[in-house]
């Protein structure tokens, strides 16, 4: 299954006066994880704290687990140790680093996707530091696209045209933004809205949808909500690749993005079915289980299956389980039979819709 990464801030201390900021910080704000040298044991600290020996393994765990990193000491040694860890903005945790007098709020790494940004505000807010921004389209006061992407929950695709369309923002360009949804997000001076998904004829643009748009415009770049969800049905023993066939499949025939695939639904029985779960693996997206009850309470809105509803009980599987996991969205793609797997989609209401 994918893994998510914890919520929680890991902040890291080394001195003494970085450990009083460090829980200074967690007397603050309830979302904090104080991580601080073993030789700190008899100080007596109220909120949980983790104890290391080994600076670089403990870095390198936290990087790997948290979202978001604090480190309460001098950026040089921020820099040499997180430097072998780095491996893309998509990816990479958000990093601030404070001075032990909590001076400045610096933001050092993954600003908008990571949310460094963001978190360097809210800590200098707290703190009354002055917060240090360096991002190009926060100093210049534009939205950036990769900060709307991670406000949205958006993917963003492709991923090379992500610092082309910054870079106009930064230097003042007015880009066009379309969406499948209506939106009533700040979208700042840079960007121009306008509804619908419709191919800019200014050879620039900005798309908000979970649909395949045509290949032939090169100069956009689109933000894919992960709203689409996948019921799936299978007979026992189905292997993973036919699971992911008929999953693409269906994709295909409702001309959707796989990028906006939020994760895969079905019932109870079907939860340790191997082929199943290596399925959702592949797509890096969870496996959720529905409740048979709640698939009985959608009889007479799907087309039932007697064969189905003898071998396990319900009439059909794959799209009340893709209505029920998406909080009883719209069919997007009705049953498609494909072998021997049933897959239908479902797509979720957004948060932010006007």
């Amino acid at each position: 299954m994918a893994t998510e990464k914890e919520n929680r801030i890991a902040v890291f201390a080394l001195t003494r006066g970085g450990v009083e900021l460090g829980e200074a910080l967690g007397r603050l704000f309830s979302d904090i994880q104080l991580m601080v040298p073993s030789r700190f044991k008899s100080r007596q600290f109220v909120q949980e704290t983790v104890f290391f020996d080994d600076w670089n393994g403990a870095v390198r765990e936290a990087f790997k687990k948290y979202r978001q990193l604090v480190f309460i000491m001098a950026t040089g040694i921020v820099v040499r140790t997180l430097a072998p860890l780095l491996e893309s903005k998509y990816t990479d945790p958000g990093v601030v680093v404070l001075d032990e007098r909590g001076s400045f709020a610096i933001s050092l790494l993954s600003g908008h996707l990571g949310g460094a940004n963001a978190l360097a505000n809210k800590l200098s807010r707290a703190l009354k530091c002055t917060p240090v921004i360096t991002t190009a389209t926060d100093v210049n006061g534009v939205i950036a696209l990769d900060s709307l992407a991670a406000d949205l929950e958006c993917r963003i695709y492709p991923r090379s045209q992500l610092k082309v369309f910054n870079r106009l923002l930064a230097e003042g360009e007015r880009i066009p933004l379309f969406s499948q949804w209506p939106l009533k997000h700040n979208l700042g001076e840079g960007l121009k809205y306008i509804p619908g998904t419709m191919i800019s004829k200014e050879g620039v643009g900005v798309y908000i949808t979970n649909r395949l748009l045509p290949p032939d415009n090169e100069a956009r770049l689109i933000l894919r909500p992960r709203n689409l969800v996948a019921g799936v049905g299978c007979r026992k023993g189905v292997s993973r690749d036919l699971i992911v066939s008929a999953l693409k499949r269906a994709f295909r025939l409702g001309g959707l993005s796989l990028l906006s695939l939020k994760c895969l639904a079905s019932i109870d029985i079907k939860m340790k079915e191997i082929g199943l779960c290596q399925g959702a693996e592949y797509f890096k997206v969870p496996l959720v289980q529905v409740d048979r009850e709640n698939i009985e309470e959608l009889t007479g809105q799907y087309t039932p299956s007697d064969f189905v509803k003898e071998i396990i009980g319900v009439g059909g599987v794959c799209e009340p389980a893709s209505m029920i996991a998406s909080g009883m969205g719209k069919i997007v793609v009705p049953k498609q039979k494909l072998g021997p797997v049933t897959v239908a989609l479902a797509e979720e209401k957004l948060w932010w819709w006007a």
